[in-house]
Protein backbone atom coordinates (compact mmCIF):
# COMPACT_ATOMS: atom_id res chain seq x y z
CA UNK A 1 0.00 0.00 0.00
CA UNK A 2 2.96 2.12 1.20
CA UNK A 3 4.40 1.65 -2.70
CA UNK A 4 1.07 2.51 -4.29
CA UNK A 5 0.63 5.82 -2.79
CA UNK A 6 4.15 6.76 -3.55
CA UNK A 7 3.63 6.10 -6.83
CA UNK A 8 0.17 8.24 -6.77
CA UNK A 9 1.84 10.75 -5.04
CA UNK A 10 4.97 10.96 -7.73
CA UNK A 11 2.05 11.18 -10.20
CA UNK A 12 0.59 13.77 -9.01
CA UNK A 13 3.72 16.03 -8.23
CA UNK A 14 4.57 15.25 -12.06
CA UNK A 15 1.34 15.79 -12.96
CA UNK A 16 1.27 19.49 -10.92
CA UNK A 17 4.67 20.66 -13.29
CA UNK A 18 3.09 19.77 -16.53
CA UNK A 19 0.09 21.85 -15.91
CA UNK A 20 2.47 24.35 -14.58
CA UNK A 21 2.07 27.45 -16.91
CA UNK A 22 4.26 30.64 -17.84
CA UNK A 23 2.95 33.94 -18.59
CA UNK A 24 3.73 35.73 -21.89
CA UNK A 25 2.75 39.48 -22.28
CA UNK A 26 2.47 41.09 -25.55
CA UNK A 27 3.63 44.48 -25.29
CA UNK A 28 3.76 45.74 -28.56
CA UNK A 29 1.27 46.40 -30.82
CA UNK A 30 -1.59 47.09 -28.26
CA UNK A 31 -5.12 46.79 -29.32
CA UNK A 32 -6.76 48.90 -32.09
CA UNK A 33 -3.17 49.87 -33.23
CA UNK A 34 -2.39 50.65 -36.95
CA UNK A 35 0.62 49.00 -38.05
CA UNK A 36 2.88 50.23 -40.77
CA UNK A 37 5.41 48.78 -43.10
CA UNK A 38 7.78 48.63 -40.18
CA UNK A 39 6.79 47.22 -36.89
CA UNK A 40 7.56 45.13 -33.98
CA UNK A 41 5.92 42.65 -31.73
CA UNK A 42 6.96 42.74 -28.79
CA UNK A 43 6.50 40.70 -25.67
CA UNK A 44 7.50 38.83 -22.11
CA UNK A 45 7.98 35.92 -21.01
CA UNK A 46 8.02 35.24 -17.12
CA UNK A 47 8.97 32.15 -15.47
CA UNK A 48 10.22 30.41 -18.73
CA UNK A 49 12.33 26.85 -18.11
CA UNK A 50 14.09 26.00 -20.90
CA UNK A 51 13.98 27.38 -24.58
CA UNK A 52 10.52 28.99 -25.56
CA UNK A 53 9.40 29.06 -28.98
CA UNK A 54 7.47 32.22 -29.72
CA UNK A 55 5.10 32.08 -33.04
CA UNK A 56 2.50 34.79 -34.14
CA UNK A 57 0.00 34.18 -36.79
CA UNK A 58 -1.31 37.04 -38.59
CA UNK A 59 -4.27 36.34 -40.49
CA UNK A 60 -6.28 39.05 -42.67
CA UNK A 61 -9.31 39.46 -41.53
CA UNK A 62 -11.43 39.69 -44.75
CA UNK A 63 -9.39 36.52 -46.18
CA UNK A 64 -7.99 34.22 -43.51
CA UNK A 65 -6.11 32.25 -46.24
CA UNK A 66 -3.74 35.47 -46.14
CA UNK A 67 -1.47 34.86 -43.76
CA UNK A 68 2.17 35.77 -42.41
CA UNK A 69 3.45 33.55 -39.73
CA UNK A 70 7.02 34.26 -37.50
CA UNK A 71 8.30 32.24 -35.28
CA UNK A 72 11.66 32.26 -33.29
CA UNK A 73 13.14 30.73 -30.46
CA UNK A 74 14.66 32.16 -27.31
CA UNK A 75 16.38 31.12 -24.12
CA UNK A 76 14.73 32.79 -20.53
CA UNK A 77 17.65 34.42 -18.12
CA UNK A 78 18.26 32.30 -14.98
CA UNK A 79 15.20 33.75 -13.36
CA UNK A 80 12.97 32.50 -16.03
CA UNK A 81 12.24 35.94 -18.25
CA UNK A 82 12.62 36.56 -21.85
CA UNK A 83 11.78 40.13 -23.06
CA UNK A 84 12.17 40.10 -26.90
CA UNK A 85 10.42 40.88 -30.46
CA UNK A 86 9.60 39.68 -33.82
CA UNK A 87 10.02 41.79 -36.85
CA UNK A 88 6.64 42.04 -38.54
CA UNK A 89 7.39 44.14 -41.54
CA UNK A 90 5.03 44.75 -44.49
CA UNK A 91 5.61 46.20 -48.46
CA UNK A 92 3.62 48.82 -50.08
CA UNK A 93 1.59 46.03 -51.83
CA UNK A 94 0.09 44.52 -48.23
CA UNK A 95 -4.00 44.39 -48.60
CA UNK A 96 -4.65 47.55 -45.90
CA UNK A 97 -7.03 46.53 -43.49
CA UNK A 98 -8.06 44.88 -40.39
CA UNK A 99 -5.60 41.94 -39.14
CA UNK A 100 -5.90 39.54 -35.99
CA UNK A 101 -2.24 38.78 -34.64
CA UNK A 102 -2.08 35.71 -32.36
CA UNK A 103 0.91 35.33 -30.37
CA UNK A 104 1.75 31.43 -28.88
CA UNK A 105 3.90 30.31 -26.88
CA UNK A 106 5.44 26.95 -26.27
CA UNK A 107 7.90 25.16 -24.08
CA UNK A 108 8.60 21.99 -23.03
CA UNK A 109 7.01 20.89 -19.79
CA UNK A 110 5.29 24.54 -19.50
CA UNK A 111 2.15 26.00 -21.44
CA UNK A 112 1.17 29.63 -21.83
CA UNK A 113 -2.02 31.21 -22.40
CA UNK A 114 -2.26 32.77 -26.20
CA UNK A 115 -2.47 36.62 -26.74
CA UNK A 116 -4.65 38.03 -29.60
CA UNK A 117 -4.43 41.74 -30.80
CA UNK A 118 -6.86 43.10 -33.59
CA UNK A 119 -5.09 45.75 -35.46
CA UNK A 120 -5.27 47.45 -38.64
CA UNK A 121 -2.13 47.42 -41.23
CA UNK A 122 -1.70 50.86 -42.92
CA UNK A 123 1.32 51.04 -45.49
CA UNK A 124 0.48 53.77 -47.92
CA UNK A 125 2.35 56.98 -47.54
CA UNK A 126 0.11 60.28 -47.20
CA UNK A 127 0.14 61.66 -50.60
CA UNK A 128 -0.22 65.60 -51.37
CA UNK A 129 -3.18 66.06 -54.11
CA UNK A 130 -3.31 70.07 -53.83
CA UNK A 131 -1.03 72.50 -51.98
CA UNK A 132 -0.06 76.21 -52.64
CA UNK A 133 1.42 78.39 -52.61
CA UNK A 134 3.54 76.45 -55.22
CA UNK A 135 7.54 75.87 -55.45
CA UNK A 136 9.44 78.88 -56.41
CA UNK A 137 6.30 81.30 -56.28
CA UNK A 138 6.97 84.91 -54.71
CA UNK A 139 4.62 85.78 -51.71
CA UNK A 140 3.80 88.94 -49.50
CA UNK A 141 1.29 89.85 -46.77
CA UNK A 142 -1.17 86.99 -45.15
CA UNK A 143 -0.69 83.62 -47.28
CA UNK A 144 -2.94 80.95 -47.08
CA UNK A 145 -1.04 77.32 -46.95
CA UNK A 146 -3.90 75.68 -48.28
CA UNK A 147 -3.26 71.80 -49.06
CA UNK A 148 -5.79 68.91 -49.88
CA UNK A 149 -4.37 65.21 -49.05
CA UNK A 150 -4.83 61.67 -50.02
CA UNK A 151 -4.74 59.68 -46.63
CA UNK A 152 -8.14 58.83 -44.08
CA UNK A 153 -5.90 58.03 -40.65
CA UNK A 154 -4.12 61.25 -40.43
CA UNK A 155 -2.35 61.84 -37.15
CA UNK A 156 -1.07 65.04 -37.36
CA UNK A 157 -0.29 67.35 -39.77
CA UNK A 158 2.16 70.45 -39.05
CA UNK A 159 3.49 73.33 -41.13
CA UNK A 160 6.39 75.25 -40.51
CA UNK A 161 8.03 78.29 -41.97
CA UNK A 162 12.31 77.74 -41.68
CA UNK A 163 11.63 75.49 -39.26
CA UNK A 164 9.71 77.35 -36.91
CA UNK A 165 5.94 77.08 -35.60
CA UNK A 166 3.72 79.41 -36.48
CA UNK A 167 0.00 80.05 -35.06
CA UNK A 168 -2.44 77.49 -35.62
CA UNK A 169 -0.28 75.19 -37.98
CA UNK A 170 -1.19 71.76 -36.90
CA UNK A 171 -4.43 69.27 -36.95
CA UNK A 172 -5.89 66.27 -37.97
CA UNK A 173 -8.31 67.21 -41.12
CA UNK A 174 -7.26 65.97 -44.38
CA UNK A 175 -8.43 69.70 -46.31
CA UNK A 176 -7.00 72.33 -44.24
CA UNK A 177 -5.77 75.98 -44.53
CA UNK A 178 -3.00 77.59 -42.66
CA UNK A 179 -2.42 81.30 -42.23
CA UNK A 180 0.98 82.63 -42.54
CA UNK A 181 1.63 86.16 -41.82
CA UNK A 182 4.67 87.20 -42.97
CA UNK A 183 4.99 91.17 -41.09
CA UNK A 184 6.30 88.40 -38.33
CA UNK A 185 9.48 88.01 -40.59
CA UNK A 186 12.18 90.86 -40.77
CA UNK A 187 13.47 90.75 -44.35
CA UNK A 188 12.36 90.10 -47.57
CA UNK A 189 14.25 86.94 -49.27
CA UNK A 190 13.92 82.90 -49.80
CA UNK A 191 11.59 81.15 -47.24
CA UNK A 192 11.10 77.46 -46.55
CA UNK A 193 7.64 76.54 -45.67
CA UNK A 194 7.05 72.21 -44.75
CA UNK A 195 4.27 70.47 -44.42
CA UNK A 196 4.97 67.46 -42.63
CA UNK A 197 1.68 64.32 -42.12
CA UNK A 198 2.32 61.53 -40.14
CA UNK A 199 -0.73 58.85 -40.15
CA UNK A 200 -1.71 56.76 -37.23
CA UNK A 201 0.64 53.76 -38.65
CA UNK A 202 3.34 56.05 -38.44
CA UNK A 203 3.95 56.20 -41.80
CA UNK A 204 5.20 60.00 -42.94
CA UNK A 205 5.92 62.67 -45.37
CA UNK A 206 6.95 65.60 -46.19
CA UNK A 207 6.48 68.40 -48.63
CA UNK A 208 9.26 71.33 -48.43
CA UNK A 209 7.85 74.40 -50.61
CA UNK A 210 10.49 76.89 -51.19
CA UNK A 211 9.02 80.48 -51.64
CA UNK A 212 10.04 84.36 -52.18
CA UNK A 213 8.68 87.35 -49.94
CA UNK A 214 8.39 90.24 -51.79
CA UNK A 215 6.41 93.07 -50.25
CA UNK A 216 8.63 95.84 -51.93
CA UNK A 217 6.86 97.18 -55.40
CA UNK A 218 8.42 97.09 -58.78
CA UNK A 219 8.51 100.72 -60.90
CA UNK A 220 8.10 101.11 -64.04
CA UNK A 221 10.05 103.15 -66.77
CA UNK A 222 8.94 103.90 -69.94
CA UNK A 223 11.26 103.92 -72.74
CA UNK A 224 9.33 104.95 -75.41
CA UNK A 225 7.20 107.16 -76.27
CA UNK A 226 9.48 109.76 -74.94
CA UNK A 227 6.46 112.22 -75.30
CA UNK A 228 8.30 114.68 -76.94
CA UNK A 229 7.36 115.41 -80.50
CA UNK A 230 4.23 115.16 -82.13
CA UNK A 231 3.97 111.78 -84.30
CA UNK A 232 3.22 111.66 -87.73
CA UNK A 233 -0.56 110.56 -88.89
CA UNK A 234 -0.16 107.14 -89.90
CA UNK A 235 2.88 106.20 -87.85
CA UNK A 236 2.92 102.85 -86.15
CA UNK A 237 3.89 104.60 -81.98
CA UNK A 238 6.54 101.62 -80.90
CA UNK A 239 6.04 101.25 -77.33
CA UNK A 240 9.13 100.21 -74.83
CA UNK A 241 8.85 100.18 -70.92
CA UNK A 242 11.24 98.92 -68.27
CA UNK A 243 9.95 97.32 -64.99
CA UNK A 244 12.21 96.72 -62.34
CA UNK A 245 11.67 94.75 -59.26
CA UNK A 246 14.21 93.63 -55.90
CA UNK A 247 14.16 90.07 -57.43
CA UNK A 248 15.00 88.09 -60.41
CA UNK A 249 12.09 86.54 -61.88
CA UNK A 250 9.71 88.42 -59.99
CA UNK A 251 8.27 91.11 -62.83
CA UNK A 252 6.58 89.01 -65.06
CA UNK A 253 5.06 89.91 -68.45
CA UNK A 254 1.47 89.22 -67.45
CA UNK A 255 1.28 91.53 -65.04
CA UNK A 256 2.02 94.35 -67.56
CA UNK A 257 -1.15 96.47 -68.82
CA UNK A 258 -0.22 99.23 -71.28
CA UNK A 259 -3.50 101.08 -73.16
CA UNK A 260 -4.55 103.95 -74.64
CA UNK A 261 -6.96 106.85 -72.39
CA UNK A 262 -8.43 110.09 -73.59
CA UNK A 263 -7.13 113.03 -71.88
CA UNK A 264 -10.34 112.71 -69.27
CA UNK A 265 -9.76 108.68 -69.19
CA UNK A 266 -11.61 107.54 -71.19
CA UNK A 267 -10.71 103.37 -73.02
CA UNK A 268 -9.68 104.17 -76.60
CA UNK A 269 -7.56 100.38 -76.89
CA UNK A 270 -4.86 98.13 -75.60
CA UNK A 271 -1.42 98.12 -76.46
CA UNK A 272 -0.36 95.38 -78.43
CA UNK A 273 2.42 93.40 -77.03
CA UNK A 274 5.27 92.12 -79.39
CA UNK A 275 7.98 90.86 -77.43
CA UNK A 276 9.28 90.63 -73.31
CA UNK A 277 12.78 89.52 -71.96
CA UNK A 278 13.75 89.26 -69.01
CA UNK A 279 17.10 90.01 -68.01
CA UNK A 280 17.60 89.26 -63.59
CA UNK A 281 15.43 91.97 -61.69
CA UNK A 282 14.59 94.07 -65.05
CA UNK A 283 11.72 92.71 -67.56
CA UNK A 284 11.66 94.64 -71.26
CA UNK A 285 8.25 95.02 -72.53
CA UNK A 286 7.94 96.49 -76.12
CA UNK A 287 4.92 97.13 -77.82
CA UNK A 288 3.24 99.37 -80.55
CA UNK A 289 0.50 101.68 -81.11
CA UNK A 290 -1.35 101.03 -84.17
CA UNK A 291 -2.48 103.73 -86.31
CA UNK A 292 -6.09 104.20 -86.11
CA UNK A 293 -7.65 107.50 -87.92
CA UNK A 294 -10.15 107.83 -84.76
CA UNK A 295 -7.33 108.62 -82.64
CA UNK A 296 -7.38 112.22 -80.86
CA UNK A 297 -4.92 115.25 -81.22
CA UNK A 298 -4.02 114.39 -77.64
CA UNK A 299 -4.21 110.93 -75.80
CA UNK A 300 -2.51 109.25 -72.98
CA UNK A 301 -0.70 106.16 -72.87
CA UNK A 302 -0.75 104.08 -69.18
CA UNK A 303 0.85 101.84 -68.13
CA UNK A 304 0.22 99.65 -65.47
CA UNK A 305 3.00 97.14 -63.60
CA UNK A 306 2.20 93.83 -60.90
CA UNK A 307 4.54 91.28 -59.84
CA UNK A 308 4.37 88.18 -58.94
CA UNK A 309 3.64 88.58 -55.19
CA UNK A 310 0.84 91.22 -55.89
CA UNK A 311 3.29 94.62 -55.47
CA UNK A 312 1.92 96.88 -57.83
CA UNK A 313 3.97 99.64 -59.21
CA UNK A 314 3.03 103.45 -59.86
CA UNK A 315 0.98 104.19 -62.45
CA UNK A 316 3.01 105.79 -65.20
CA UNK A 317 1.26 108.01 -67.82
CA UNK A 318 2.94 109.71 -71.26
CA UNK A 319 0.57 111.86 -73.10
CA UNK A 320 1.18 111.46 -76.83
CA UNK A 321 0.26 114.35 -79.25
CA UNK A 322 -0.42 113.60 -82.95
CA UNK A 323 0.91 116.53 -85.52
CA UNK A 324 -2.21 118.28 -87.19
CA UNK A 325 -4.25 117.17 -84.92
Amino acid sequence: MKVLARIALFMLLLGAMQAWAGTLTVTSPNQGDFLGRTNSIAFNIRDGVVQVTVKATITRDANPSERIVLEQKFTPDVDGKVSGNLALNFNQSTPEGAYTIRVEATEPGNSYQPVTRNVVVDVKIPEFLEFNPINGGFVKGVVPIRVRLDEPNIKEWRVQINSQDIPNNSGTSGNFTVLWDTANVQRDGPQTISIKVDDRANNSTTKTINVTLDRVNPSINVLLPSGGAPIRPGTNIPVALEIVDQFTGSAVETGVTAVLRTMDGQFIGAVARRSSRANGNVLTWTGRIRWQNNLPGRFKLVVNATDRAGNRAVVQEVTITISGR
